[in-house]
């Protein structure tokens, strides 16, 4: 497939837009002496709710192992704590500490600012139109269906 043939494809354009969006969140991270992991999942936690360690790999989209490290280093910062679920010992959850949820806070209006460098030249009615359209895309939407 020639470079030329790449700028029509739908997978080829989604993958170069999500690189440039990556970029702006690991220097974001990075101002807060977080990696990109760590940010993100500092962002999925809602304040004052458990969540399943699983549910971050899932939502993460990484092995189990890998949220082990990055909740453990999110521990020994104080943004989040680590427990036992009271149904089934065997799952551990996780949820923001006051910290966590003020860093979350910092966090978020920044990533979800919409003047990122790639979307400046989209109207609104573009880029809400892309937000239909991207949602369609997640698998949650697929199980509302």
């Amino acid at each position: 497939m020639s470079t030329t043939n790449l700028q029509d494809n739908l997978n080829w354009l989604l993958i170069r837009s999500s690189v440039i969006v990556k970029q702006r969140l690991m220097k974001l991270s990075e101002e807060y002496n977080l990696t990109l992991m760590q940010a993100l999942t500092i962002c999925l936690l809602e304040p004052d709710q458990t969540v399943p360690m699983s549910t971050i790999s899932d939502l993460l989209a990484c092995d189990p192992s890998n949220v082990t490290g990055i909740v453990e280093r999110l521990s020994v910062g104080s943004y989040v704590d680590r427990r036992e679920s009271s149904t089934d010992r065997r799952v551990k959850t996780i949820h923001l500490t006051s910290a966590g949820a003020a860093l979350r806070n910092k966090l978020l209006p920044r990533i979800t600012e919409n003047d990122a460098a790639n979307l400046g030249s989209l109207s609104p009615d573009e880029i809400a139109m892309l937000k239909q359209l991207l949602r369609k895309t997640l698998p949650e939407s697929k199980a509302k269906a």
